[in-house]
């Protein structure tokens, strides 16, 4: 029973409301109807599109604004008069723009972009532009505002056109608030404002401190806040007692800047003066504006009630507000009520809070049946819904099976495609490999051939020429001296030494890099090791080498090329046969266990000093190298270090045994 009486209780209201709706759209109609037969009265000339242009400036909201913007635009194309066309287009895309329709906007987009090389100015057509940018984020196509508002943005720049300009700062701010990416929709909006110009229109600015000051409220910086609530306030003050006549185009931004005082207000704990301000926005409500600004009016009046603990006035709001509510949005009517029994539990009416939720579910049961079930019965019975459901049925299951077959047979084309080149893939990647691997070997190979050939015909010529020099002295000169036989042998023997050391060194080398020679890896004891090299390079240069061990460590074994590494050691503390210069030489050794290494700091080394001196001692540096990186350590030379000529390289530990 309760059920029907809801229903027709429904049903009587929707009448009423119905009634006004209609007495209401009589006398706009009526109002239309007279200002547009005053315009077909005037002359077809300049003073009947004057008319027309200042009757659709003065009515930029709904119903009026779509029918004067028509008729100004009519009137232009009929007189063939491009500056009204131009301006006439733009109210037109205006009309869209507070739908929010992209599709539309688009298309009086494009009629203002041929008009603007025209009339000589981009505002109109860039305005608008970014108008798409906002519709679309409307609907969240956030990415595709994005590009279009840096495009609007682009063009303006090109153009030098401020009012594009700001307006499309405003339209990518709004894109980036939607996104959830507030700071940087801040930034754009501080931005836009930082370029407003006397010239920069006025719903532009206005737009813009509304948008700033509703970023603060979201960060919560109230100070920041009431700065440009000020300057929007005191715009809207300006411009209204500049247009009068054209006030109604700006209540919905009264409203708005109204209802942002009385957060402020609310915010600071002053409800007196928060009150002021609300009973000033509910004054600006009139038939002209947005549903959605009404709406917010007693949103904001609703969160005004809770936070004075006033629950029977928010209860008595609710109840009063909820027909009008329900005629526009079901969602937002459950939103209402829901609030109204949030209201309740606060004020401790726990069985009323109870009821009222029946209450809505009861209401949108008989709202479902009442727009669903019955109109769908009336629907049926007219245009016998039922068969042509059925045969809609029957021809969508028939698509479903082919595209679903269609859809097996592709992806059976695509694996097999997919198997095949996966298959020749690995094929090709092997022959790759292969390939490779010989070109980098024959690559190798030609390097050390010719590193070789460069060494051994640049550096091997000198002492080769010794050689041969004085040999020629001693067979073919009669009148040497014993004593000159003998030092010519000397330098003979000295350079042959060099030469062959030089030319060992070489081949060594060049063993190494081409991979013929390989390292042996075993166990060794790299303390005793090392011990051992230090007292040899002692006893073998009688006093000239002097070493000093530094170290905590007492034993370490290592898996390491033994005889290669105490190559190493030797070539760093045995100077050679011709060097007769004295040397300290300092050896530290450094366990890092994190790392596991071991860090040699060789100081005072011969070999470091004497590194660029001849091509002997940076080929053993290079062999050196070579042996360090293959057991996975470095190698590093510095002559001129602070402490002396020095030598660090490091040796990864693989099973130690350590003792410290």
């Amino acid at each position: 029973m309760m059920r029907y009486i809801v229903v027709i209780w429904f049903c009587l209201l929707s009448m009423l409301y119905s009634c006004v709706l209609y007495a209401e759209d009589a006398n706009a109609q009526q109002y239309q109807d007279s200002i547009l037969k005053i315009a077909h009265a005037m002359p077809n000339t300049l003073v009947r599109l004057t008319y027309l242009r200042d009757m659709a400036y003065r009515h930029q909201y709904p119903p009026y604004n779509k029918t004067f913007s028509t008729a100004l635009y009519e009137e232009a194309c009929a007189q063939k008069n491009v500056t009204y066309e131009n301006l006439g287009a733009y109210y037109l895309a205006s009309c869209y723009d507070k739908l929010h329709d992209p599709d539309s906007l688009t298309y009086w987009v494009n009629e203002l972009k041929k008009y603007a090389p025209e009339v000589g100015t981009y505002d109109y057509y860039l305005e608008q532009k970014a108008a798409i940018s906002r519709a679309l984020a409307s609907k969240r196509q956030v990415e595709k505002a994005v590009y279009i508002a840096k495009e609007a943005l682009k063009e303006s720049l090109e153009h030098h056109c401020n009012n594009g300009e700001i307006a499309s700062y405003n339209s990518l701010g709004c894109a980036y608030g939607i996104s959830s990416r507030g700071d940087e929709a801040l930034k754009i909006f501080q931005k836009a404002c930082q370029r407003l110009t006397p010239q920069t229109k006025a719903a532009l600015r206005v737009d813009i401190l509304s948008r700033i000051i509703r970023m603060y409220s979201n960060a919560g910086q109230d100070s920041l806040k009431h700065i440009y609530l000020k300057q929007m306030d005191e715009t809207l003050q300006e411009i209204i007692s500049h247009e009068p006549e054209a006030r109604k185009n700006w209540t919905n931004f009264e409203i708005d800047c109204q209802l942002k005082y009385v957060f402020l207000f609310m915010e600071q704990g002053n409800f007196p003066v928060a009150l002021e301000h609300m009973d000033k926005a509910k004054a600006l409500l009139d038939s002209h504006v947005d549903i959605a600004f009404w709406l917010n009016v007693q949103l904001v009046q609703l969160q005004y009630y809770t936070r004075t603990k006033e629950y029977d006035k928010s209860i008595a709001l609710i109840d009063e507000v909820t027909s009008v509510v329900l005629n526009h949005d079901a969602s937002i009517f459950a939103t209402f009520i829901n609030y109204k029994a949030s209201t309740q539990i606060d004020k401790g009416d726990i069985d009323g809070a109870i009821e009222t939720r029946r209450y809505l579910i009861r209401t949108q049961d008989s709202l479902d049946n009442v727009f669903s079930a019955n109109q769908l019965r009336q629907m049926k019975e007219i245009y016998h819904i039922d068969d042509l459901l059925l045969e809609k049925q029957k021809i969508k299951d028939t698509n479903y099976q082919r595209g679903f077959l269609f859809l097996i047979t592709l992806l059976v084309l695509v694996l097999l495609f997919y198997l095949y080149t996966r298959y020749l893939s690995r094929k090709i990647a092997v022959a790759e490999k292969v390939t490779a691997n010989a070109a980098m070997q024959a690559e190798a190979d030609n390097v050390t051939k010719d590193r070789l050939q460069s060494e051994i015909s640049h550096d091997i010529r000198t002492p080769l020429n010794v050689v041969v020099g004085f040999a020629e002295l001693l067979t073919e000169s009669k009148e040497l001296t014993a004593e000159a036989k003998v030092e010519y042998g000397k330098m003979i023997q000295e350079n042959a030494e060099n030469l062959l050391e030089y030319v060992n060194s070489i081949l060594e080398l060049s063993r190494l890099e081409s991979g013929k020679t390989q390292y042996v890896q075993e166990e060794c004891e790299v303390m005793a090791l090392c011990r051992q090299e230090i007292a040899i390079a002692e006893h073998t240069d009688n006093g000239r080498v002097s070493i000093r061990l530094k170290t905590d460590i007492e034993s370490m074994a290592i898996s390491i090329d033994k005889n290669r590494f105490s190559s190493l050691l030797s070539s760093l503390l045995i100077p050679s046969e011709n060097d007769e210069n004295t040397y300290n030489i300092t050896i530290r050794i450094r366990h890092d266990k994190e790392k596991n290494m071991l860090f040699f700091k060789v100081t005072g080394t011969p070999l470091a000093k004497a590194r660029f001196e001849n091509k002997t001692a940076l080929i053993r540096h290079e062999i050196n190298a070579h042996f360090i990186h293959a057991f996975n350590g470095t190698y590093k030379v510095q002559e001129g270090a602070s402490e002396g000529p020095l030598v660090l390289f490091s040796i990864r530990i693989s099973n130690q045994v350590l003792t410290e």
